[in-house]
């Protein structure tokens, strides 16, 4: 279970490693033709107008452009304009939701599963704790006051498979 979690991560990280090398192919496409674009206006503006009144025009326009974008850029943010919320509302959505308390609950519960088929009674106890501690979370019932402690008898680790 978690090898085959582990290989669906590595599949969606190559493709998303390929999807952004085709993105920066495009970006280098789409800039080698926009200079190749200026490269034809400045030609166009210099037939008519001469070399020097062309190289104005286009970098006058492009330095207008930039400050145009440098000024949106500099704006207040949009959010400072908006109510901020108060610490108690801000404590309010941290804490758990009842959904994330029972998602919670449900992947304690697959651990410890996967710890009991495959033996291991660390993990089994520890993941049995979380599970307790996620049901107290929805106000199941409270958890015992002591942890109960397992031990493995001597002969439990003798007859243990190796796994």
């Amino acid at each position: 279970m978690i090898n085959q979690l582990t290989d669906i991560l590595v599949d969606q990280a190559k493709a998303a490693a390929r999807k952004g090398a085709a993105f920066a192919a495009i970006a280098v496409v789409m800039l080698v033709g926009a200079g190749f674009l200026l490269a034809a206006i400045y030609m166009a503006i210099a037939a008519s107008f001469g070399p020097i009144a062309a190289a104005m025009a286009i970098g006058g326009t492009l330095m207008t452009l930039g400050l145009v974008a440098l000024a949106v850029m500099s704006q207040r943010d949009p959010g400072d304009a908006v109510d901020q919320i108060s610490s108690e509302e801000h404590a309010a959505k941290a804490r758990k939701s009842e959904d994330d308390m029972l998602f919670d609950l449900l992947v304690h519960s697959a651990m410890t599963g996967y710890a009991t088929g495959q033996g291991n009674k660390p993990r089994m106890q520890s993941g049995f704790d979380q599970m307790i501690t996620d049901l107290g979370e929805l106000g199941i019932f409270d958890p015992p006051k002591g942890r109960m402690e397992t031990r493995q008898t001597d002969h439990e680790t003798e007859t243990k498979k190796a796994g």
